[in-house]
């Protein structure tokens, strides 16, 4: 008796646990997609629909089969909406101009599907992303120069080629791979620069060709991108990157060996100059004072062969208010050489490069 009460038992716990798991499969029913609409794209299609006003809808799921005969699924949240309640997907990666379904449907935070809506288009030409590229790119001021921005969601391959003439009349070209939408610096300019821009194809066929006109802005230079080329010599780990490492209690230290001592800044790309300033080692009891006297800076294109900018005093009593102004140079590299000095060695904290108007 015990043991038919005990199967009984188990067979009505078993009845409650598949009854809540249906009642957890078979929710209430969400509305399905009503505005859907599709628009040809250079090699996708723009898939827009206007936010469920359901509370349930969480997510639509987008199924297509590809021109390998993949199922492809893709989810777009609810989240996805923009400012004008709005949900817009591209769906990328077309390589033909060929038709295709796509199937849209909704679920609840449940789990619940709604019906399926399904509505067809073919993508545009791949080759012609380029044409589409060009007209989204904008350029903003930078130091000595400007950040320019594309959009590209077709995941089509292509390049934005910006090009302008420099101070020195060169041409000076940069590439930029827009397969995706994206940014990038073009340096070094100093004045209100006209920028040259075209966007190329994966075969090479370039885009209209468009200009925009950037005034840079002006002062120091990042260091984000600068390093050191070569050093004379450094002592107890005490290494060349302290000098630009934007931290004024750091310093690189030479060896105890005697002058001249040198270390040369890669400026990380080509940049106009006219005035160079240092940071004395910070401690002001005696070693902060054995800093040299004199310095020297000159500066090179190649890294290899430099032009003297000139040689000036450093009053080793000041930790800070050595500037130095000279004539404008356009240089990858900046050589720091000190010249000579109350003890054999050299140290400094931190060295910045600037171009004013002032």
């Amino acid at each position: 008796m015990n043991k038919l009460v005990s199967l009984l038992a188990i067979f009505i716990l078993l009845l409650g646990i598949t009854s809540c798991n249906d009642d957890n499969n078979n929710g209430e029913p969400i509305d399905p997609i009503t505005d859907v609409e599709v628009t040809p794209f250079y090699g996708s299609v723009i898939l827009s629909w206007s936010l469920p006003k359901d509370e349930l809808y969480y997510y639509t799921l987008i199924t297509y089969v590809d021109a390998e005969g993949n199922t492809v699924r893709r989810k777009s949240s609810r989240y996805n909406v923009n400012e004008s309640n709005e949900i817009n997907e591209i769906i990328g990666g077309f390589t033909d101009e060929n038709s295709y379904d796509f199937t849209l449907t909704n679920y609840s935070y449940d789990g619940v599907a709604s019906e399926p809506v399904t509505i067809s288009a073919a993508p545009l030409s791949r080759e012609s992303a380029n044409e589409y590229v060009v007209t989204t790119v904008e350029a903003t001021p930078a130091n000595q120069g400007a950040e320019v921005s594309w959009e590209n969601g077709t995941g089509v391959e292509c390049y934005v080629v910006v090009s302008f003439t420099t101070s020195t009349g060169t041409t000076k070209e940069y590439r930029f791979n827009a397969s995706s939408s994206g940014k990038g610096i073009v340096v070094s300019f100093v004045e209100a620069t006209q920028l040259t821009v075209i966007v190329e194809n994966a075969k090479g066929v370039k885009s209209e060709e468009r200009t925009l006109e950037v005034t840079p802005l002006l002062g120091e230079i990042s260091k984000e991108g600068m390093s050191i080329r070569s050093v004379s010599s450094d002592w107890g780990g005490l290494v060349g990157s302290y000098l630009i490492d934007n931290d004024i209690y750091t310093f690189w230290h030479t060896q105890l060996s005697g002058y001249p001592h040198n270390i040369v800044i890669d400026l990380g790309g080509e940049y106009n100059l006219n005035k160079i300033e240092l940071v004395r080692r910070q401690d002001d009891d005696g070693n902060g004072q054995w800093a040299p006297n004199k310095v020297q800076f000159l500066y090179s294109m190649d890294g290899e062969n430099f032009t003297d900018i000139g040689e000036f005093d450093f009053d080793v009593n000041q930790i800070f208010g050595h500037e130095y102004s000279f004539a404008p140079v356009y240089a990858r590299y900046i050589k720091l050489v000190g010249i000579s000095g109350g003890q054999p060695w050299m140290h400094m904290a931190e060295i910045y490069f600037y171009y004013t108007n002032n």
